[in-house]
């Protein structure tokens, strides 16, 4: 067994606070922006203030509580948070439709990037209650299959209907939120190069240029060529995508410290979810990411990873760094330590749920590793 720490990125290495100011605005512009429900005359997304976001975040968010629910039941990923409360919104406001023309816009195959704009005239607009997804998310259980199962459900139950596939994780409906929160992120610009698609706007500038390190740069890396000339093998494991991940890690003069093979993102997750399509969610707290990482990897060995992850590694080699209980879960399930940092979304109010569910040892920040492995 090669002896390895695997680090998960947002709450650890880099502030989550963006990609959450992302998920806030992504969803504003889905029930807000004239291109998709356009509710009410919405903020000039053009124009935005910090003081505007903040405001998008607190409401759509209700402080927080929500983001801070949907991490203590398992979610990691932002497109999977964003979608989540965009969805319950959705389903509430759809329950206005006829039989006929919920069919059809709950119809996979007809779905579009105008479904939503299209369907607007149709539904009987009432206030958005800000609190909504927050009480659907306190009666459902932990996990994100049991997640997005509830989803359905909650869709099925509200809607009368057994068409709800629009609302499980790579639909066309969660695609559109994934793609315009990628959008966001990386801009209009860097958005076209990289996903190799049409931006839907130009305006967006990106917020993937303002990345906060959660420590020190120079004291991180100090860590990791300690840890690598101690013998470690370093380890990437994150729900950002590749770009996502190696831009700002190429920035801050980190990405030297890690073999790109040991790096794997959503992007991953991504291609294998759509090459085993019954294997699906693979995204954390499902520890697909943390297994490809510690072996490479190595795209032959993908269904491998999928299927077979059970005690994958040795708990006196194997180190597992993060912030949320996602990453708690991966690392109990592949049997590898664990060593919790707060300074993610919940700060050292994480530290009790995390030791209610078994985390080996935490930390103030990812510098406090060295204690425990050097």
């Amino acid at each position: 067994m090669t002896k390895a720490v695997l680090f998960d990125v947002d709450g650890v290495f880099l502030d989550e606070a963006r990609c959450f100011d992302v998920s806030a605005l992504t969803v504003y512009e889905l029930l807000y922006d004239e291109h998709y429900l356009n509710l009410k005359p919405s903020i000039d997304l053009a124009q935005l203030k910090d003081s505007q976001i903040m405001e998008i975040r607190r409401t759509l968010f209700e402080n927080d509580m929500i983001l801070n629910r949907l991490k203590s039941l398992g979610i990691n990923s932002n497109w999977d948070m964003l979608f989540i409360v965009f969805s319950v919104h959705l389903i509430d406001l759809l329950q206005s439709l006829s039989d006929e023309d919920k069919a059809a816009f709950l119809n996979p195959d007809l779905f579009s990037h105008s479904s939503l704009k299209d369907v607007r005239n149709k539904l009987v607009y009432k206030q958005i209650d800000y609190a909504q997804p927050l009480d659907f998310l306190n009666h459902i259980e932990k996990g994100k299959e049991q997640i997005y199962q509830s989803l359905k459900d909650y869709a099925s139950v509200k809607l009368n209907t057994q068409q709800t596939a629009l609302f499980d994780i790579n639909s066309p409906l969660w695609q559109l939120a994934q793609e315009l929160f990628q959008e966001w992120y990386l801009g209009t610009e860097l958005y076209e190069q990289v996903e190799q698609k049409i931006a839907k706007t130009t305006y967006k500038q990106g917020y993937i240029y303002n990345e906060v390190a959660l420590a020190p740069v120079e004291h991180i890396k100090t860590l990791l060529k300690d840890l690598k000339e101690a013998g470690y093998m370093l380890a990437i494991a994150t729900g950002r995508t590749r770009v996502e991940t190696l831009i700002p890690f190429e920035a801050l003069g980190l990405l030297s410290y890690f073999d790109e093979s040991h790096i794997v993102s959503a992007s991953e997750v991504i291609e294998v979810e759509r090459r085993y399509p019954d294997l699906k969610p693979l995204g954390k707290p499902n520890p697909f990411s943390y297994i490809a990482a510690y072996n490479g990897n190595v795209k032959e060995n993908y269904q491998d990873y999928a299927i077979n992850q059970i005690k994958r590694v040795n708990r006196n080699e194997v180190t597992v760094v993060g912030d949320s209980l996602a990453d708690l879960l991966s690392a109990q399930k592949i049997d590898a330590h664990f060593i919790g940092t707060l300074t993610g979304l919940k700060g050292k109010e994480a530290a009790e749920e995390l030791q209610t569910h078994g985390a080996d040892i935490l930390v103030d920040d990812v510098l406090g590793v060295r204690t425990h492995l050097l």
